[in-house]
């Protein structure tokens, strides 16, 4: 099967294009893509005010979505708006692994690579995240694009240049992207005992350098602001096990796709098995690193540091080494190429299978992909809360958020709580620069209820006591036990909405 090398990249985008807009309204937005609305279609002081007291590790992603936040509007749904990017830079993404395993194997085998990231469902659910993710990846993909080329024609610099661009762009976007440089050094350490060309190490480490300058004012503020992941607990062998699943699927997908794999890692250039001849580099710069120096490095090490530095400071989250999945992919692209190469050259029996194997795969997939196209894929549903607010609300009644966070809600879908008076509310997030306003005193609180028939209480289902530590917390609840009483609870995703009805003295 012949395939244009101009086809390849574009026919992986549209794949991801289509997978990434099927189902992406799913009717509400989780807490942390309500965070992204709210903070960043403030205005910019409100936003740059926000930033220097939390969340300055994405802040390039809410400066990014500022302007199509505030220029959409409310003509487009919100979750749609703050999706959107990430759809687009997936099918980039897709691109990119398309024409890295193109380079590296053969156009089939980018072929393959490119749908088979488009597929994997861990990248549509962040395809469908208003979160900085996929545009992380996006930009570490263009990076090892990028170095490919740069290893192969290693004296120009403007390559070089646009690698440590695309580096810079990573870190910004997620400080742990520069996880993606150690698997990228190992890379230029297997091109350089290739002899990779003069000088091919030292300009690598210019370009990362160059990159890492660019990224330390961002580093510096997120590091005084580390206290906002210290919920995050120590990663055991539950996570290990969860993000290989999650990555490489499970039962019969997880075993072909390990079998898949092997025979990708062993194949080199134009679809010879490693260790047979390949073409050099210009300028006699030796032989390019193949598939397995670009993919193993860039699937395993990232994790697999970011894992072990979270046993001493917990920082590990699966979405922080999305990226990876740009090592896995196109070694599973070469993997398809070769597994159809196998077969007898007779050829229908190819054509047959050079479509049936990437279908089977996908079928294998479908009912994750159907399981991240969900509401219930994520944690919860404040849209849910926004309507049960909307439609009973009375006129005079008042709310109270039980922690103050919960107040996201009300600032990601202002409208249902239009009328319904925030009674702990002092200052607003954008003006106090928090992501929920800062609250009354806890002496205050009551004065401000006052005679309120009616109070609306949002909270999780079953909130931990230390969640509801604060004083603040304590005088709401302890308003609520002596003055009113609970009416009626219902429970949605990730949330209670309770409301109570003032007792008569």
């Amino acid at each position: 099967m012949r395939i244009s090398d101009r086809a390849v990249p574009i026919t992986a985008a549209l794949a991801a294009l289509l997978g990434g807009l099927w189902g992406v309204r799913r009717g509400s937005m989780w807490q942390d893509e309500a965070t992204t609305y709210v903070v960043a279609g403030r205005a910019l002081p409100g936003l740059w005010r926000t930033l220097g007291n939390v969340d300055a590790v994405h802040g390039c992603y809410y400066l990014l979505l500022h302007p199509l936040i505030r220029l959409v509007g409310d003509a487009v749904p919100a979750e749609v708006v703050i999706r959107i990017p990430s759809v687009l830079a997936t099918a980039v993404a897709a691109a990119g692994v398309a024409a890295v395993g193109r380079r590296l194997v053969s156009a089939p085998a980018g072929l393959y690579a490119g749908l088979a990231y488009a597929a994997a469902p861990v990248v549509v659910f962040h395809a469908q995240e208003g979160r900085p993710y996929a545009l992380v990846a996006a930009a570490v993909v263009e990076a090892t694009r990028l170095l490919a080329e740069a290893l192969h024609a290693p004296s120009r610099r403007t390559t070089w240049a646009r690698y440590g661009v695309a580096i810079a762009v990573a870190c910004l976007l997620n400080l742990l992207a520069v996880l993606a440089l150690a698997a990228h050094a190992v890379t230029v350490l297997v091109a350089a005992a290739r002899g990779g060309g003069k000088g091919v190490a030292s300009r690598w480490a210019c370009a990362a350098a160059g990159a890492l300058l660019a990224v330390l004012p961002v580093a510096w503020t997120a590091f005084g602001q580390r206290g906002q992941v210290a919920w995050l607990e120590r990663p055991g062998l539950p996570e290990v096990k969860a993000l290989v699943t999650r990555f490489a699927g499970t039962g019969v997908l997880l075993v072909a796709t390990v079998v898949l794999v092997a025979l990708g890692l062993t194949t080199n250039r134009e679809g010879g098995v490693a260790g047979t001849a390949a073409g050099r580099a210009p300028g006699g710069a030796g032989r390019p690193p193949g598939i397995a120096a670009f993919a193993v490095p860039l699937a395993l090490l990232p994790p697999t540091l970011l894992l072990v530095v979270s046993q001493i400071h917990p920082l590990y989250q699966d979405r922080y080494v999305l990226f990876s999945m740009a090592g896995l992919a196109p070694a599973l692209g070469a993997g398809l190429a070769r597994a159809v190469r196998l077969l007898p050259r007779t050829g229908w029996v190819r054509a047959a299978a050079a479509l049936a194997l990437p279908a089977l795969m996908l079928g294998a997939s479908l009912p994750d992909q159907a399981a991240v196209r969900r509401i219930d894929s994520r944690p919860d549903d404040p849209a849910a809360v926004a309507r049960i607010i909307e439609s009973s609300r009375r006129p005079g009644d008042a709310v109270l958020f039980l922690p103050s966070i919960r107040r996201l809600v009300a600032e990601a879908y202002p409208a249902s709580f239009r009328g319904v008076r925030d009674a702990a509310l002092r200052t607003g997030g954008a003006a106090s620069g928090t992501l929920a306003g800062r609250e009354l005193p806890a002496g205050e609180i009551a004065a401000s209820l006052g005679a309120a028939p009616r109070v609306w209480v949002v909270s999780r289902p079953h909130p931990a006591p230390a969640d509801l530590s604060s004083s603040r917390d304590s005088a709401k609840r302890l308003l609520l036990r002596e003055s009113y009483r609970r009416e009626r609870t219902v429970r949605v995703l990730g949330y209670a909405v309770r409301l109570y009805t003032r007792v008569s003295p």
